[in-house]
């Protein structure tokens, strides 16, 4: 996976504390990260130049952007601001994937720049890909999980290719952009006039229709009976005009459903899995693993899993395919992966207390086979 960072003016410390945090999580996540600085391109003059062309090539080949600028004085840089200048004379393909914007501010409009940016994107064709906002007041050692967090749910994000919801705004940028708001508008315009025209609107109230309906009935009946007119004082009934018409309702719905007869819509219940259990737990831990796993993921993960807990000596392995998680006690063929750890050791991993990969780092977790499947393994499951 392919993602652009665009950065305009990311000098100050807390930007680059930021953008080494970023950098880090998405290696990780083994993604190609294409960094470009904003402000050593040209200044948007109104035509399309040679830099603007590379970076615009550069986001048709990405499949998500992160968007970090330092904050002046209530708006985003003005580098960042060329940027979506030059990218109004470009056509949405380039701009239809999630855009996370970052900003910093060393005195006020770091919440508003970064709405401004999103509000840009989408206006281009973009979709809403999350903010993040901060300050010289801000307490960095803070935010260190906070950004790691961000960037995770971006990846998330991206990798779902969630569609695109046209906005107002986007449609009127485009239309006037191709010159055929205004034809659209005088088109609608007369069309809506001509049926105006060739038939007026008649308002009618819910009671008039019922009476209508009732007449129509009672009229048939006669005919088909050929039953001779009676006094119209039998046919007077002593009810006010509202006790009438909610008369009236009340018999044509029960007639509906003597009609149609009542139909019983069988519901499934869902009962939730059990949460992870203590050591003194009678239901197997591995067994509980498939309930949090992220259905449907990604469908082109096709691994086996061999989990071996040693202090309580249980074994199983977990079968991912075809975007399902199963649990097998033994199988046929060899495990993608085999992991060996402790209980203590599994029940950090389950409840995100730490990773599989962390895990491995300091020697909690022994593997066999490919390793690098272990920060896939933090995204496929949610937290116990």
């Amino acid at each position: 996976m392919k993602i652009t960072l665009l950065l305009a003016q990311c000098t100050p410390e807390p930007l680059i504390y930021s953008l080494n945090i970023m950098l880090k999580v998405l290696k990780e996540l083994d993604v190609e990260v294409h960094k470009i600085e904003l402000n050593k391109l040209p200044y948007f003059d109104g035509k399309k130049n040679k830099e603007i062309e590379k970076v615009m090539q550069t986001l048709a080949e990405s499949k998500g952007v992160i968007a970090m600028t330092m904050v002046p004085m209530l708006s985003m840089h003005g580098a960042m601001q060329s940027f979506f200048d030059s990218a109004t004379l470009y056509e949405d393909y380039y701009f239809n994937k999630p855009l996370l914007a970052v900003t910093y501010s060393e005195w006020l409009g770091e919440q508003e720049a970064a709405n401004l940016m999103l509000r840009c994107w989408n206006i281009l064709g973009g979709t809403d890909g999350g903010k993040l906002f901060f300050n010289k007041q801000t307490d960095m050692t803070q935010m260190q999980e906070r950004l790691e967090r961000e960037v995770e749910d971006f990846y998330r994000l991206v990798k779902q290719e969630r569609m695109n919801v046209i906005s107002s705004e986007r449609f009127i940028f485009y239309g006037m952009k191709k010159g055929n708001l205004s034809h659209l508008i005088q088109e609608e315009t007369s069309v809506t006039t001509e049926i105006e025209k060739e038939k007026p609107v008649e308002i009618r109230s819910f009671a008039d229709l019922i009476r209508e309906e009732a007449n129509k009935k009672q009229v048939s009946t006669e005919i088909d009976t050929d039953v001779e007119k009676r006094d119209e004082s039998e046919h007077i009934i002593n009810l006010s005009t509202k006790e009438q018409t909610i008369k009236e309702i009340a018999n044509l719905l029960q007639r509906e459903v003597d009609e149609e007869g009542f139909k019983e819509f069988s519901t499934g219940v869902y009962t939730r899995p059990p949460q992870f259990l203590g050591a003194n737990a009678n239901s197997k831990r591995l067994q509980q693993i498939p309930h949090y796993f992220i259905a449907q993921f990604d469908k082109e993960l096709d691994l086996i899993l061999r989990y071996h807990i040693t202090d309580i000596e249980e074994e199983g392995y977990i079968i991912i395919k075809d975007g399902d998680c199963s649990f097998k006690e033994e199988i046929d063929g060899s495990p993608t992966v085999e992991m060996i750890l402790s209980e203590e050791v599994l029940q950090s991993i389950l409840t995100k207390k730490i990773t599989y990969q962390k895990a491995f780092m300091l020697g909690k977790l022994k593997v066999k086979g490919n390793f690098a499947i272990l920060p896939k393994l933090d995204q496929v499951f949610k937290t116990l």
